[in-house]
């Protein structure tokens, strides 16, 4: 514990120069819990590793700086990232390409609801990180398009929503798939059983990286919740904004 307090700027985890840059310039200062777990370990050793840690704590920018610092330009998919929503999976591929140092490196995001042509051209042009559903990822490997025999890395991303919306079995298909010495990595704000399951079935050598509960939330945050009917939640957040002397905040809906 007494190593990772020292670790308080992202110059300390082993970045280079490039990625230190890019960071700057996107306005990030100092490295959450999750990222000061997660990046040394990956930059410095071969296990795979299980990161426990709530959403919102910085878990992509966690395993997308090493694998932007260890970017090569080759002809293969290096890593595939697997969400649990097609929101998420825009997401995350946003936040990779922003934090890429390379225009070389291309990230795409295929999730269903999409054509599936626009993604096949896309692939076709040559991608290096694919972060998808996994229904969508079964579709394209099934058609042949995506191939993942030559993996660097195996991201599970918010494992526990996975579990929940019955995605374990596509998980495991997906595995088959993939070449056995890939780098495999599993991020979730629980860890239930069924995913560990997964883990000690096709990781070799792990390790449990876990943000302690105190440092999840901030104290600087309130947070409280309100039970209403469905059709009264409209008039239940006009009315939280015309109580509180000046509102800020971000309004998340389907």
């Amino acid at each position: 514990m007494e190593q990772l307090e020292k670790l308080k700027e992202f110059r300390d985890l082993g970045l280079s120069e490039k990625v230190l840059k890019v960071l700057s310039k996107k306005g990030y200062e100092s490295p959450t819990p999750i990222q000061r777990l997660t990046i040394p370990a990956l930059l410095k050793n071969d296990k795979d590793i299980i990161g426990q840690a709530q959403t919102g704590t910085g878990k992509t920018a966690a395993f997308s700086l090493p694998i932007i610092e260890n970017f090569e330009n080759l002809e293969y998919i290096q890593a595939i990232v697997l969400t649990p929503t097609r929101e998420l999976a825009l997401q995350v591929a946003e936040e990779m390409n922003s934090l890429s140092t390379s225009k070389k490196m291309k990230v795409i995001p295929v999730y269903g609801g999409q054509s599936i042509d626009i993604q096949r051209k896309l692939i076709k042009t040559g991608v290096d990180v694919v972060v998808g559903t996994p229904g969508r990822v079964i579709d394209l490997i099934e058609r042949k398009l995506l191939k993942l025999n030559s993996l660097k890395y195996f991201i599970l991303d918010e494992a526990d929503e996975m579990l929940n919306m019955g995605f374990i079995e596509d998980i495991e298909k997906i595995l088959t798939f993939t070449n056995e010495d890939k780098r495999m990595l599993f991020f979730s704000a629980t860890m239930p059983d069924e995913i560990m399951k997964v883990a000690k079935n096709h990781m070799k050598e792990y390790e449990v990286l876990a943000v302690k509960s105190r440092e999840l939330t901030t104290d600087l945050t309130e947070q409280i919740y309100f039970e209403v009917n469905e059709r009264d939640k409209f008039e239940a957040l006009c009315r939280i904004i015309d109580l509180t002397k000046e509102f800020y905040g971000i309004i998340f809906c389907r």
